[in-house]
């Protein structure tokens, strides 16, 4: 059965407008189209998208925030034989079934909350996972956690300004270097969760 090597891109439920919008700038689009990828589903929780003209077309959002088109690198969105070969993009507010979200998908760029990391980390065989802190929060813990999970060889790290930089590498290096999380071993998750909070 045929499946498109899927890219999912989620914030859980958190507010990270700049990362999801990143995402979604025809320029990133064609990169991610350049690179192979032939789906691409973009979780962006309660933020209001801000979309260029052209996306905003491509995707017809509905006014429960769902949306679903075809982006085709040849003409940012247009008609006909060349939308066949564009990459399907959708988006959604929140999903019902995060899990089987991330088990559809060959690769996942998230915020760095500990809940959708664990997710990711948690399948069987890796999924690899790009992690990009959102910096802008109060406390910095996102960056703490990602950097202690990049160290231990588990996940990529970037940030929303060189996401372009990192995504190369990420989809076409990575994938053949994802390391299996250790799932019976879930304290060393808490470990490392613990040990950025202060807990003893």
């Amino acid at each position: 059965m045929y499946h498109p090597f899927t890219l999912l891109a989620t914030v859980g439920s958190t507010l990270f407008p700049s990362l999801t919008s990143h995402v979604l700038l025809p320029t990133f689009l064609s990169l991610l189209q350049s690179l192979g990828v032939q789906r691409l589903v973009v979780q962006y929780g309660r933020a209001e998208l801000k979309l260029q003209d052209n996306v905003k077309q491509t995707l017809s959002i509905n006014p429960q925030g769902y949306g679903r088109g075809v982006w085709s690198d040849n003409d940012g969105g247009g008609d006909g034989d060349r939308k066949q070969n564009g990459m399907v993009v959708e988006v959604m507010r929140f999903t019902n079934d995060f899990e089987g979200l991330v088990g559809n998908s060959d690769a996942v760029i998230s915020h760095a909350g500990s809940g959708s990391i664990l997710t990711v980390l948690r399948r069987a065989p890796p999924i690899p996972l790009l992690v990009v802190p959102n910096r802008s929060l109060m406390d910095d813990h996102q960056s703490e956690l990602a950097d202690a999970l990049y160290k231990d060889g588990y996940v990529m790290v970037a940030s929303v300004e060189d996401l372009e930089e990192k995504v190369r590498p990420f989809l076409k290096i990575w994938p053949s270097q994802a390391k299996l999380f250790p799932g019976m071993q879930k304290e060393i998750f808490r470990d490392i969760v613990d040990d950025l909070m202060g807990y003893d």
